[in-house]
């Protein structure tokens, strides 16, 4: 989807650095003046995207090198430099960035960072966390780590629902169909409550005309008819230092009057404070902000933005949680549903969605996403999680002395098929560092199979740079179950036992 992007980024380097090599500087040229044009040179001529990752600190290492990249780095093809202190031999052709982006995305998205929560355990789909404590730089860094891996062709170990997708391509969910992916129950409890005939649903279900969030110690019911869609709803006894507005994402002193730009999409650089030292966040050559069109889905449930949002108020607290919410009636049932999805989906989580959008759009246009539908999008960034073993063993090579004929091959491929699917999926990631199919195909996934010498003693050992599993000649098919199953069992690192 970005190849003639990325192409023109390489090029660009590869011409620079031959014009370099032609131009020739005066010698008075010298000390700081030197230093600054050999850091500027060195963001232009560098071919690649290169990142530095220590193991034992993925996520952080991730985003101290994301901070304040030019876009024209970005853009680049991305290389991982991946435990290389720790003694691994990692090169990255490949394998390395997939291990890396599993590392990054599994603690980023683990439910005690705090960032993102599982909103379904039937599901295992991951939605924001509406009152996370973490501040939304972060959700932009993420985001573009996002970003970098959809831009790389790389497919992400996560389990967003169709509503993440949506919201990307600018539509907002309206109906309990649109979330019925992610949260399987209450779409059904909320298309029972419109298809109730049988008398009042007041009397039924007995509803109140709240939604329900889960913050830090405490669930927050919140009187949907009392709270705008553009009032600020996070209460102050949960911060009441910060006093957080999650209507826009800023902090506002109660003490002071507040004025909200006409510009409904928040500024995230105001979210990120500089690091020491550092200046603005790219050159302005270099920097594209987004369209207020490009960044979210509408925001009034009506599919229009209003032109000039109310401002917010100088109190997050300036509504009251604990008031008597209205039934639901049958007379009002259909705007409920229609107000809870929207609080769901949008308003909830309005200032960490926006953030975690910008950091995606940063090296992508929103305009890509409109080529594909919400299942193909979600296709592209997710793979496919069911695995073929057919498929798999068409298209795997076989080297070393290996062929498809050779018995240790065969006794391979048939403990495969008696694998479970967590098995088939540990032994992809085993081999490959990703334990989905990218949405091209086995023909993308390289696998291939090498003969590493005989004996019952030794364990199968995998080479994910180059997506090969060195796999021993054993006695018997019993034999190489055993050693196979625990090699997948407890693997780590490349190159390390």
């Amino acid at each position: 989807m970005n190849y003639n992007q990325m192409y023109k980024a390489y090029e660009g380097s590869v011409i620079a650095s031959r014009l370099l090599a032609r131009t020739s500087f005066p010698d008075s040229l010298t000390g700081r003046g030197e230093i600054r044009l050999q850091d500027k040179l060195g963001n232009i001529l560098k071919n690649y995207f290169v990142i530095d990752i220590r193991r034992q600190s993925v996520l952080q290492d991730a985003m101290d090198q994301l901070w304040r990249r030019e876009k024209r780095e970005l853009l680049r093809p991305l290389k991982v430099r991946m435990g290389m202190d720790e003694g691994e031999e990692g090169v990255d052709h490949g394998g390395v960035q997939q291990e890396f982006f599993r590392l990054a995305i599994a603690e980023a998205f683990n439910p005690n960072y705090g960032l993102f929560a599982v909103i379904d355990e039937q599901t295992q789909m991951t939605w924001f966390h509406p009152c996370s404590p973490e501040p939304l730089y972060k959700f932009e860094l993420l985001g573009l780590l996002f970003g970098l891996a959809i831009y790389n062709g790389l497919t992400l170990p996560v389990n967003f629902p169709l509503a993440f997708y949506r919201k990307l391509q600018g539509s907002s969910m309206k109906t309990p169909y649109g979330i019925v992916d992610g949260w399987p129950a209450l779409s059904k409890g909320l298309q029972s409550l419109l298809d109730w005939s049988d008398g009042d649903v007041a009397d039924v279900f007995a509803r109140t005309y709240e939604f329900t969030v889960e913050a830090p110690g405490k669930d927050l019911m919140i009187d949907m008819q009392r709270v705008g869609r553009w009032d600020a709803w996070v209460p102050e006894e949960l911060d009441p230092d910060a006093n957080f507005c999650a209507c826009c994402g800023a902090t506002h002193d109660t003490n002071s009057t507040v004025e909200r730009s006409a510009s409904p999409v928040p500024s995230i650089d105001e979210a990120i404070p500089p690091k020491p030292g550092q200046g603005s966040r790219s050159d302005s050559s270099d920097s594209e902000k987004l369209s207020e069109s490009s960044h979210a889905s509408a925001e009034d449930g009506t599919g229009t933005k209003p032109s000039t949002p109310p401002a917010c108020p100088s109190s997050p607290s300036s509504f009251s949680l604990t008031s008597h919410a209205n039934m639901v009636t049958n007379a009002n049932r259909e705007q409920y549903v229609s107000d809870y999805i929207y609080w769901l989906t949008e308003k909830s989580i309005r200032p960490q969605f926006r953030a975690f959008s910008y950091g995606i759009f940063a090296c992508i246009h929103p305009r890509s996403f409109s080529l594909l539908g919400p299942n193909d999008l979600k296709t592209l960034v997710e793979g496919t999680q069911d695995i073929d073993v057919d498929g798999l063993e068409a298209t795997t090579h076989y080297d070393g002395g290996y062929a498809a004929e050779h018995q240790t091959i065969q006794d391979f491929w048939s403990t495969v098929r008696d694998f479970s699917p967590k098995q088939l999926k540990s032994l992809l990631e085993f081999v490959t560092a990703s334990d989905r199919v990218p949405v091209t195909g086995w023909e993308s996934v390289q696998f291939s199979v090498q003969k590493n010498g005989t004996g019952d003693e030794r364990l199968p050992t995998s080479l994910t740079c180059y997506g090969r599993l060195l796999l021993p000649e054993y006695s018997s098919r019993a034999v190489l179950k055993e050693k196979l199953e625990l090699a997948i069992e407890n693997s780590k690192g490349f190159g390390v036992p």
